[in-house]
């Protein structure tokens, strides 16, 4: 590799207007003998007069050789929050989760007005229902309601079955009102069902005192009591049942 003869060598000292103009400081320490900062820096450090160690030995010993950190690798810990979002709620910077408070404030499990359509959700009842019928082996899920020896394990199957896009009805209610409305589960809690109705409207209808018609297929159904199902979707599918007297309303 040839060098080139104007090459401008990077270390020399800058000129004195370049200086006068950057501000730089002037009184920048340097070993006169060697040339080199950081010997004449160690040495103008140390006050002779009020320590006893030899700046010489010091940098020979601490510092020559060795890779020192010039600044601190570790961050500062603040008293500020940072925020989350658009919505500017306070997140202290060591906390992982955001409280139940937060996350309705961010409205994250808040279904868009404009996805609240029927049709958008018929896809997702399909996907149910062959989720469903692969659940209970492919088999007519009514034939094993039906059948005494079948009942006890195809129920335990359904109670804990996810109704993501299930098509539910209100059979019967101590809220009249409830009565009859029909429509895709959008959204299950552990106290309410959200369901998608074909008008197209998203309605709560609370679990308690309620009596659910679930569509298992296009001929069969069976009944579901909400107050039997007060638990949420994940809990459900890990917990273990043991049968209940039911009051019918």
């Amino acid at each position: 590799m040839s060098s080139n003869a104007n090459t401008i060598d990077l270390y020399a000292q800058l000129p004195k207007n370049v200086k006068s103009k950057s501000g730089a400081p002037t009184d920048v320490p340097m070993d006169p003998a060697t040339g080199k900062f950081t010997p004449a820096f160690i040495e103008r450090v140390i006050d002779t007069e009020k320590s006893d160690v030899n700046a010489k030995v010091a940098y020979t010993d601490r510092v020559k050789g060795r890779m020192l950190l010039l600044t601190n690798p570790f961050k500062d810990k603040t008293s500020k929050l940072d925020k989350i979002g658009e919505s500017g709620i306070g997140k202290k910077s060591g906390r992982k989760k955001i409280t139940a408070k937060e996350k309705r404030q961010l409205k994250i499990y808040d279904i868009p007005e404009e996805t609240r359509r029927y049709e958008l959700f018929l896809p997702l009842h399909r996907l149910w229902t062959k989720y469903i019928n692969s659940l209970f082996g492919d088999r007519d899920i009514a034939s094993q309601l039906a059948d005494a020896k079948q009942q006890q394990q195809a129920l335990g199957r359904l109670i804990k079955a996810d109704l993501h896009g299930a098509k539910l009805a209100v059979e019967r209610s101590k809220c009249p009102n409830f009565v009859g409305i029909s429509g895709i589960v959008a959204q299950e809690t552990k106290n309410a069902f959200k369901l998608i109705t074909p008008d197209d409207r998203l309605v709560v209808v609370p679990k308690t005192r309620c009596v659910f018609a679930l569509e298992l297929s296009s001929d069969s159904q069976c009944l579901i009591y909400g107050d039997q199902f007060m638990y949420r979707a994940s809990e459900r599918s890990a917990k273990k049942f043991k049968p209940k007297p039911t009051v019918d309303l």
